[in-house]
């Protein structure tokens, strides 16, 4: 017996039904599997443990100076310096954002992506959308005609998004991939509505990272609605739908079976 069998019945009935009711059924049931199946959040615990070392550490007199350049970044900075400080700069405390919002939504978006998607395809698509959504902000910044995006010239001083880049495109991802397209709308409409509340640059960068996510999020979609026989298809196909499939995530069983 299958480990998706030994799910309650009302449960997989629930997720295979519509409705809100039925997208967060079936983000519970593929996160039971992903457990089951002996996946932990590690990655996200990890990075929340992080989180959490740094800002006790911002307050350490000594440190606190080399600490924040290391991970302070925007948009005015060179951009090789911008670079060098990315990797820091997903654990820095940000103004819009609260230090146990950084911590929760760390915990809570990468560890599910973790159990659902896999740990290598959580962590490509946090690094795509933290590091994407700060550089092409950096890019729109640039352009003379920055005022159709609600941006002055004084936004390149201000910090990017800390970890919500990441966290975005991974909770998009795993919303598209686990077709919970009506979350999926809601979290877009959320970001649209807080983008056009308070423009700036957490808007743009918001939204660059959710578009990030719902593209790998349709790739995933599309990886594990293949068959092995149609692999042979083509060599980049099959080599793609290989790394996502090889470790068989929670995901891979949902769509097996629902």
């Amino acid at each position: 017996m299958s480990q998706f069998d030994l799910a309650s019945r009302p449960l997989v009935d629930a997720a295979r039904g519509r409705g809100l009711r039925a997208e967060f059924a079936r983000l519970w049931l593929a996160t039971r599997l992903g457990w089951a199946n002996g996946t932990r959040p590690w990655l996200g615990l990890s990075l929340a443990l992080a989180c959490v070392a740094v800002s006790l550490l911002l307050h350490v007199h000594t440190v606190h100076t080399e600490l924040w350049r290391s991970g302070d970044v925007f948009a005015a900075l060179p951009l090789s310096t911008e670079l060098i400080r990315l990797p820091m700069s997903l654990f820095m405390p940000t103004a819009y954002l609260p230090l146990w919002g950084a911590i929760l939504q760390l915990l809570v978006v990468i560890g599910l992506g973790e159990l659902i998607l896999g740990r290598s395809m959580t962590l490509l698509v946090a690094a795509a959308g933290h590091v994407g959504s700060t550089l092409i902000a950096r890019v729109l910044l640039d352009t003379p005609h920055i005022h159709i995006f609600g941006l002055t010239p004084g936004f390149a001083r201000l910090l990017d998004t800390g970890p919500s880049g990441a966290t975005t495109a991974v909770g998009a991802c795993l919303l598209v991939a686990m077709r919970m397209n009506r979350s999926a709308i809601l979290l877009s409409l959320g970001l649209v509505i807080a983008a056009l509340v308070a423009p700036g640059v957490d808007g743009v960068e918001h939204t660059v990272a959710l578009l990030t996510g719902f593209s790998a999020g349709l790739i995933a979609r599309w990886a594990y609605s293949r068959t092995p026989r149609s692999w042979s298809r083509s060599l980049r196909d099959a080599r793609l739908v290989r790394f996502l499939r090889r470790r068989r995530p929670a995901l891979a069983v949902m769509r097996d079976r629902c």
